[in-house]
């Protein structure tokens, strides 16, 4: 299963995103800090995307080093 979790650069970057009104991508780093990571359904659920999106927004996230992916060994059940 891979999360995604926030990194100490997205979590400074949130600010920036706001102010340069991409507030969708600043709402993701925002739920990922609350959650303590989250799989990419969970971030399709919680701000309303398809899936398809959200999973191609988290990977532009993690291109920019603002989230890292974390494979586990754990099976959604």
């Amino acid at each position: 299963m891979e999360l995604y979790v926030l990194t100490r650069s997205g979590r400074e970057v949130i600010p920036a995103l706001l102010r340069a009104g991409r507030d969708v991508e600043a709402n993701i780093l925002d739920f990922l800090g609350k959650a303590e990571g989250a799989t990419v359904e969970q971030v399709a659920d919680a701000m309303h995307l398809d899936r398809k999106r959200a999973y191609d927004m988290l990977r532009s996230l993690s291109a920019n080093r603002w989230v890292w992916r974390k494979m586990t060994k754990l099976v959604p059940f």
